[in-house]
C-alpha cells in the first residue's frame, strides 16, 4: 500500500489529472485511504460528464485531481474524458507500470519492462536503475537493457564496462572447472543473455550460435595476436582490448586471462616456430610475446647491429608485460651501450692529465654501461638466458678497456717523480677551495661525503639530481691522494696543513687521528673562524623533524655529512658482485639527504 501511495504523490507531482482505470477493484481500498494535500480524490462511475463540468468549474489552477474509475479504459471513441486523459497521465499499478511511471519512462517502454519483469522484483536494483535511466526520456530498448546488464554487473551503463566486469568476475575461476557460463548465470534468470550478445555483437563484430563468455575472451585475444590466421572482430575490439590491459581495476583479470589462454592455445609452439621477432612489432597480448623478444635479443646480440637491436627494445618499452621484463631489457641496453662505447674510445693515454681528462669526459661512460649492466642482470634473475650475454660483457670489458688502459695508465705513472696534476686539483685542497667560499659568502652550506661511490656513478647520480627540475647540479673531479684508501681520502677531505700515514694505517691530520666521525669533528671544530660539525648519514636521515636539521643548521656554518654505504657492503671478495646493487641503495640514501638537506633550507 504504501509503495501505491508513493507512487501516486510522484504522478500527482509531474501531472494535474491522474486516471486511475481498475476494472477489478483491487485497489480501492489504496485509493480511499489515499490523502494528499491539495489533490481532489473523484470517483467516477458513470457521472462522466458532471466530473468533467465540475474539473473545468474548479477555479484552483493548482488543484491536482485523482480520477479513480471502478472499470476498464473505454475505447477513445466513447471515452467522454479523453481530451482530458491526454492531457494527464493514465496511472496503473502492477509491478510493470509503477516501475515506469516511477523512472519516468515512455509508455512505450513498458513490454521492455514486461520482458524482464523478473528485475524489477528487488527494489534494490529498481533504484539501482532509476539512478541511471535518462532524465529526458531518451532511453530507448537497448538503452534501457544495457542500463540492467549495467546494475545486475555493477559497472558503468556501457557494453564495454559490463564485458569487463564479467570478464574480471570469471578471471578468479579460470583453473576451476566449469559449472556454466558467467553471462548465463549473472544475466540469463532476468532474460537479458540474449540482449547482451546482441550488444557485443554491435559493439565488437562478436558473432556465434551458441555464444559464450569464454568463447568471446578466446576471439579477442585472438583478435591482436599477430600469429593468428584471422581476425574476426572489428576495430573496437582492438582498443577495448588495449584499455582493459591499462584499466587500473581489470588490468589484473587482463593478466590471468592472458596468462590462461596463452596455454590453452599453445602460444609458445607458435612462437617456436615464428623466424623473425619485428612479426611481434608492439602486440603484448600474451605473457610469453616478451619472454620471446627477450630470448631474441639475447640469441643475436653478438651477430645483429645494434640499431635493430634497439629497435626490438623500444617496441617492447610499451607492453603491458614490460615492466616484468624491465632489468632484462635493461641489461640488454647497457651491454648495447657498452659495444657502442668501446666502439668510439680511442684509449690512448698521453700524459697523466690527458689520460684523466678523456676519462672525465667520455671513458667513464664505459664503467657505467659495465656497472648498470652487471645490475639489471642480477635483478632480472634469468642467470641462463642472459649467460651467453653476461660472458661476452665479462670478456670484452677487461680484454677491450681494464687491459688496454691499465697498461697505458701504468706507462705514464711510471714517468712522475710527483704525484699532481695540472689540470685537477689535489684531493687535499677540497676544504680550501670548496667549502671555505661558501662561509666567507655567509651561506651555511652541508658537505655529504659519500665513501666509495666512484666517478662513473656520481656523473649518474648528478644527472638523476638534474632529472627532478628541482636541483642544480655540477660535476668536477679531484686527484685523489696515494695510497687510495678510506682513512687517508677522509682525511684529505678535512681541512689541515700536512697529513701523515701511521704505520698501522691511520692518518693524522696536523698531528691529530683522523679515523672516525668524533676525531673528525674535532679536527673542523678547530677550524678559525666557522662552526663546523660531522654526523653520520644514518643519524642525519633519522632526524625527527625539520626542526632539528634546521637547528643543526643554525648553529653551525658547516656540516659534514659521511656516507658509506657502499664501502661498508662491497669489501671482500663474496660481496663484490652486490657492488652494482649496493650503488643503487646508496643512490636511494644520497637523495633522502638531499630531500632532508632541502628541507632544512641548506645549502
Amino acid at each position: 500500500m504504501k509503495r501505491i501511495h508513493d507512487s501516486l504523490r510522484t504522478m500527482l507531482n509531474r501531472h494535474r489529472l491522474v486516471f486511475w482505470y481498475d476494472p477489478e477493484r483491487q485497489w480501492a481500498d489504496a485509493f480511499e485511504s489515499f490523502d494528499q494535500p491539495n489533490v481532489r480524490k473523484l470517483k467516477v462511475e458513470g457521472n462522466e460528464f458532471g466530473t468533467k463540468v465540475a474539473i473545468h468549474r474548479d477555479r484552483d489552477r493548482d488543484a491536482h485531481y485523482l480520477l479513480y474509475f471502478p472499470s476498464a479504459r473505454p475505447p477513445d471513441n466513447e471515452n467522454w474524458l479523453l481530451d482530458m486523459l491526454l492531457q494527464g497521465h493514465e496511472y496503473r499499478a502492477d509491478r510493470a507500470s509503477l516501475a515506469v511511471q516511477e523512472m519516468g519512462l515512455r509508455y512505450e517502454l513498458q513490454p521492455v519492462v514486461d520482458a524482464h519483469i523478473k528485475f524489477f522484483g528487488a527494489q534494490k536494483r529498481e533504484q539501482a536503475l532509476g539512478k541511471l535511466v535518462n532524465a529526458e526520456h531518451e532511453d530507448d530498448e537497448h538503452s534501457l537493457r544495457l542500463k540492467m546488464m549495467a546494475v545486475l554487473a555493477g559497472a558503468a551503463p556501457e557494453i564495454d564496462q559490463v564485458v569487463l566486469r564479467l570478464l574480471s568476475k570469471a578471471a578468479d575461476d579460470l583453473e576451476a572447472e566449469p559449472t556454466g557460463d558467467p553471462v548465463v548465470t549473472l544475466l540469463g534468470p532476468f532474460g537479458l543473455s540474449e540482449p547482451f550478445w546482441q550488444a557485443v555483437q554491435r559493439g565488437f563484430g562478436y558473432a556465434s550460435p551458441g555464444p559464450t563468455l569464454r568463447d568471446f575472451a578466446i576471439t579477442l585475444f585472438q583478435s591482436a595476436n599477430p600469429l593468428a590466421s584471422s581476425k574476426v572482430l572489428n576495430l573496437h575490439a582492438r582498443v577495448f582490448l588495449q584499455q582493459w590491459k591499462d584499466s587500473r581495476d581489470h588490468g589484473s583479470a587482463f593478466t590471468r586471462w592472458a596468462t590462461y589462454l596463452e596455454g590453452v592455445l599453445n602460444i609458445q609452439q607458435q612462437l617456436d616456430d615464428l623466424r623473425e621477432v619485428q612479426q611481434l612489432g608492439r602486440e603484448d597480448v600474451y605473457p610469453s610475446f616478451d619472454r620471446y623478444a627477450l630470448s631474441w635479443l639475447c640469441q643475436n646480440f653478438e651477430q645483429s647491429n645494434d640499431a635493430r637491436l634497439l629497435e626490438v627494445i623500444e617496441m617492447r618499452r610499451q607492453s603491458h608485460w614490460y615492466e616484468r621484463h624491465r632489468d632484462g631489457y635493461e641489461a640488454v641496453a647497457q651491454a648495447i651501450s657498452l659495444r657502442q662505447q668501446l666502439k668510439q674510445a680511442e684509449l690512448k693515454v698521453g700524459s697523466l692529465d690527458t689520460g684523466l681528462t678523456h676519462y672525465t669526459e667520455r671513458w667513464y661512460a664505459i664503467d657505467t654501461a659495465y656497472r648498470r649492466f652487471c645490475y639489471h642482470q642480477r635483478q632480472y634473475g634469468q642467470v641462463s638466458l642472459l649467460a651467453r650475454m653476461t660472458e661476452w660483457v665479462e670478456k670484452i670489458y677487461v680484454n677491450k678497456f681494464l687491459l688496454p688502459l691499465a697498461d697505458q695508465w701504468g706507462d705514464q705513472v711510471r714517468k712522475l717523480t710527483a704525484w699532481r696534476s695540472n689540470k685537477f686539483s689535489a684531493q687535499t685542497s677540497f676544504f680550501d677551495n670548496w667549502v671555505r667560499p661558501f662561509v666567507s659568502r655567509n651561506q651555511k652550506v652541508f658537505v655529504v661525503i659519500s665513501d666509495a661511490l666512484r666517478y662513473e656513478a656520481a656523473a649518474e647520480f648528478a644527472e638523476r639530481l638534474r632529472s627532478e627540475n628541482r636541483w642544480t647540479a655540477k660535476l668536477e673531479a679531484l686527484l685523489g691522494a696515494l695510497p687510495s684508501y678510506t682513512q687517508l681520502g677522509m682525511a684529505a677531505l678535512l681541512p689541515g696543513d700536512i697529513r701523515q700515514i701511521q704505520p698501522d694505517g691511520g692518518v693524522l691530520v696536523d698531528g691529530k687521528l683522523a679515523s672516525g666521525t668524533e676525531a673528525r669533528k674535532q679536527i673542523l671544530g678547530n677550524v678559525s673562524g666557522m662552526k663546523v660539525t660531522a654526523i653520520q648519514a644514518r643519524d642525519f636521515i633519522a632526524l625527527g623533524s625539520k626542526t632539528e636539521a634546521r637547528a643543526l643548521l643554525r648553529e653551525h656554518d658547516v656540516i659534514y655529512i659521511y656516507h658509506n654505504i657502499i664501502d661498508d657492503k662491497s669489501h671482500g671478495v663474496t660481496t663484490e658482485t652486490t657492488t652494482p646493487d649496493n650503488v643503487e641503495t646508496a643512490f636511494e640514501e644520497l637523495f633522502a639527504i638531499v630531500r632532508k638537506i632541502y628541507a632544512a633550507n641548506g645549502y
